[in-house]
């Protein structure tokens, strides 16, 4: 949606297709080829969006536009993506100015050799340009292409709200060697200004008056804690009665932050635990300690925000008793809820070659990394590098949903107890007839 805003502004027609969830049928077919585009560009990512991608990029060979992949997808696979993939340019990292660069020079007949941040063939040779140094004022880029999108299609149901997504910076400062951040951002994080951020708010709520609230999706909206407390401070001051959730780490959560970002209409806040064996902890690099984790856990609770929990299962190397102290932690942390994604090793970070040496049938085509890029639980075996079954993260995800239950459930009863039963024998009925 940026890139778009950024083409337009720079002259170009530009349309938004939001396919996302929607079958590729006859329909969307049509709608693309309506359009007569000259160059389509897609968002590639390693999972089943992948499997979309080469799809519709058929679509775009027979409408005879050039086609440019985007996203993390060519920042990971570039080699794979330039030899395999439909692809004409892959577009490495930050997209911006990159795609409106490309644009001039296929306007005016120039060199693409000349853009920073491409990859494409030459005949049999792979060409890959200059970097592309980072944007570092990101408020200098427009607004997202917000007109652009069915918003209703993204409510998302939080504290009686609906909330959609937002993003307000890029990159992270972590070092996790599972993550591909870097090689798509780099290793600089930049931001909007609080200023910034607030009014994309308030233009979101304007165009559709739906929209109670946002999910926050930056790697790490916690990087500058002054900038939190100026967003939160802004969010006051005018008023708005809205309610977020945004990720922090561990070691980063202080009960002064916490009780200005409550304030404000913080009511969830994600924290990426991964695992509570120390060992994978030390091995990942979080550079995050069981303790701070405890102790983050401790503050969130005791000021009413939600403990999201984000783990990591199927690490290299992880045996039971890794499992065993991922179970312990997450029982004292009392997370209220949990998500557990299966590790997905990704070319170029720092732990890859370890998970293929841990056994990581590495895909041999694009089609095989896009149904191994899957995160659920179900994944771990097929990945081959963990001692520890599906099975057991599986069970383990079970209880730790029925603890959040019942511990929302008592604290329903403590707050309103004339109704929270009424709620708990109907959510019990719902689920015995599912």
């Amino acid at each position: 949606m940026t890139v778009g805003a950024y083409l337009r502004e720079e002259g170009h027609d530009v349309h938004l297709l939001d396919w996302s969830g929607e079958p590729l049928d006859e329909d969307r077919r049509d709608e693309l080829r309506s359009l007569r585009p000259e160059v389509v560009g897609i968002h590639v990512k390693i999972s089943s969006a992948l499997s979309r991608a080469l799809e519709v990029s058929e679509w775009v060979r027979d409408a005879g536009a050039v086609l440019v992949w985007g996203g993390p997808g060519p920042a990971i696979l570039t080699e794979p993506m330039l030899r395999e993939g439909p692809a004409d340019y892959l577009v490495l990292g930050e997209g911006e100015e990159t795609a409106a660069e490309l644009l001039a020079c296929l306007e005016k007949g120039g060199d693409v050799r000349d853009v920073d941040g491409l990859a494409f063939m030459d005949g049999d040779d792979e060409i890959i340009t200059a970097p592309r140094t980072r944007i570092v004022k990101i408020d200098s880029l427009p607004m997202p292409m917000w007109d652009g999108v069915d918003l209703s299609r993204y409510h998302t149901p939080m504290h009686g709200r609906q909330v959609v997504p937002i993003v307000t910076s890029r990159g992270c400062p972590g070092n996790c060697t599972f993550c591909y951040s870097k090689k798509m951002w780099g290793y600089r994080w930049t931001a909007r200004s609080p200023q910034k951020v607030v009014e994309e708010m308030e233009h979101i709520m304007r165009l559709d008056a739906g929209v109670g609230g946002f999910i926050i999706m930056d790697d790490l909206f916690s990087t500058d804690p002054r900038r939190v407390r100026d967003i939160c401070s802004l969010i006051e001051e005018r008023g708005m009665d809205i309610v977020w959730n945004c990720e922090i780490r561990a070691d980063m959560i202080d009960p002064v932050m916490v009780r200005i970002m409550r304030r404000a209409g913080c009511r969830q806040v994600l924290m990426g635990i991964e695992t509570g064996s120390p060992r994978l902890l030390e091995l990942v690099r979080k550079d995050i300690t069981v303790d701070e984790i405890r102790r983050a856990a401790r503050v969130l609770h005791e000021n009413d925000v939600e403990v999201y929990a984000m783990m990591v299962n199927g690490l290299p190397t992880e045996r039971d008793e890794d499992v065993d102290a991922t179970d312990r932690l997450l029982r004292e942390i009392r997370p209220d809820f949990t998500e557990f994604l299966t590790y997905m090793p990704y070319p170029g970070t720092p732990l890859y070659d370890l998970a293929v040496q841990e056994g990581f049938p590495e895909p041999d085509n694009l089609e095989e990394w896009a149904n191994m890029g899957t995160f659920n639980i179900g994944s771990i075996d097929s990945k081959g590098v963990s001692g520890v079954a599906d099975e057991r993260y599986e069970e383990m995800a079970r209880n730790v949903k029925k603890r959040a239950i019942r511990s929302s459930y008592i604290r329903e009863m403590k707050n309103a107890p004339l109704t929270a039963p009424i709620r708990g024998l109907r959510f019990l009925f719902n689920r015995g007839r599912e």
